[in-house]
C-alpha cells in the first residue's frame, strides 16, 4: 500500500503541472461558451507564440544556472531597430540579420561580464536591460515606428501556411529545436551539467564559462527573434512593445520546473507553463473576468510553482 502511495505522489509531481493544465482546459471547457473550437484553440497558440519564443530563451539561461533581466527590453530594442531600418528600406532579410547580431552581442557581452569580469548576472542584465532602454528612446525618440512594410516581412507575423499561422509554425520549431538540443545533444548536457553542479562540470572536463555565455547568447538570441516577430505581427515598433514578456517569462519558466523534474529549468517545461498562461488568460477573458484577475492569476502561479520546487528540494534534502 505504502509503495503505490509513493508511486502515486511521484506520478503527481511528475506529471502534476500537466494534469492541472488539463482540468483547467477542462473546466473552461465545461463552463465557458465558445471556449473548445478549433478557431479559439488556434487563436490560444497564436497568442502565446511570441511569449513561448522568448520565454524558451530566457529557459536556456536558466538552464546553466543564469539569470538573465535584459530580455524583454532587449526585444523591445530588437522591435525598433527592425522597425527603423525596414522602414528605411532596407532590405528586410539584411535587417533581420543586423537586429539578430546585435542580440548575440548583447548576450555575448553579458555572458563575458558574468564569466571573465565576475559581475553577478543579476546585476550585468539588468544593468543591460537599463542600456537597452536608453537606446530605445534615442533611436525612436519615445514614439512608435509606423508605415508601410514589405509584405515579405509581414508574413512573418500574419501569414499562414495551410491554414495554420506562421507564428505557430516558427513557435513549435522553436520548442522542439530547445528540446532536442538540450537532452538529446552534447551541447545541452554540459548546460545542464553546468548549471547543475558548475565545479563538479569543471572537475569533469567542462568548458563552464563557455555554456554560461552560451546560454545568456542563446536568451538575447530569442529575445531579438521575438523583437522581429512582433513588429512582423504589428506592422508597428512600440518603444515598450516587449515589456510586457517579462513577468510572463518568469511565470512560464517558474511553473515549467515544475514539470516532469522538480527544481529544473527545461524547454518542454516552459512550454506547458506558457500553455497554462495562455489558457488561463483565453478563458477569463471570454468568461468576462476583470483583466486585473489575470495578474493576480499569473503571481499565484509563480507562488505555487516556487513552493512546490522548495518543498521538493528540502524534501530531497531531508532523505
Amino acid at each position: 500500500m505504502g509503495g503505490k502511495n509513493i508511486r502515486a505522489q511521484q506520478l503527481l509531481i511528475r506529471f502534476g503541472t500537466i494534469f492541472a493544465l488539463l482540468l483547467v482546459t477542462l473546466l473552461f471547457s465545461l463552463f465557458v461558451p465558445g471556449f473548445v473550437n478549433s478557431r479559439n484553440l488556434m487563436n490560444i497558440l497564436r497568442q502565446v507564440a511570441l511569449l513561448t519564443i522568448i520565454a524558451e530563451g530566457f529557459t536556456m539561461c536558466l538552464i546553466v544556472d543564469e539569470l538573465d533581466l535584459s530580455f524583454a527590453n532587449v526585444a523591445s530594442l530588437s522591435s525598433v531597430i527592425v522597425g527603423g531600418l525596414i522602414l528605411g528600406e532596407m532590405n528586410p532579410f539584411l535587417a533581420i540579420l543586423i537586429v539578430l547580431l546585435i542580440g548575440i552581442g548583447i548576450g555575448l557581452l553579458n555572458g563575458l561580464l558574468v564569466t571573465k569580469i565576475g559581475i553577478p548576472s543579476l546585476i550585468t542584465t539588468l544593468a543591460m536591460g537599463i542600456i537597452c532602454v536608453g537606446f530605445i528612446y534615442m533611436y525612436t525618440n519615445g514614439l512608435s515606428l509606423y508605415g508601410d512594410m514589405p509584405e515579405s516581412f509581414l508574413f512573418l507575423g500574419r501569414g499562414n501556411i495551410a491554414g495554420i499561422p506562421f507564428l505557430v509554425v516558427i513557435m513549435l520549431m522553436i520548442v522542439l529545436l530547445a528540446h532536442f538540443m538540450i537532452n538529446n545533444f552534447k551541447v545541452g548536457k554540459y548546460m545542464q551539467a553546468t548549471g547543475a553542479n558548475k565545479r563538479a562540470a569543471r572537475i569533469a572536463g567542462i568548458n563552464t564559462d563557455f555554456y554560461k555565455v552560451l546560454g545568456l547568447i542563446l536568451s538575447s538570441f530569442g529575445a531579438a527573434l521575438t523583437g522581429i516577430l512582433l513588429t512582423s505581427k504589428l506592422g508597428t515598433a512600440n518603444p515598450e512593445g516587449a515589456t510586457g514578456f517579462m513577468t510572463d517569462s518568469f511565470a512560464a519558466a517558474l511553473m515549467g520546473q515544475t514539470v516532469l523534474s522538480i527544481g529544473r529549468a527545461k524547454p518542454f517545461g516552459t512550454f506547458i507553463g506558457v500553455l497554462m498562461i495562455g489558457v488561463i488568460s483565453n478563458g477569463m477573458t471570454l468568461a468576462g473576468a476583470p483583466y486585473y484577475m489575470q495578474d493576480i492569476t499569473k503571481g499565484a502561479i509563480i507562488i505555487l510553482s516556487v513552493t512546490i520546487t522548495s518543498l521538493q528540494n528540502k524534501r530531497q534534502m531531508d532523505v
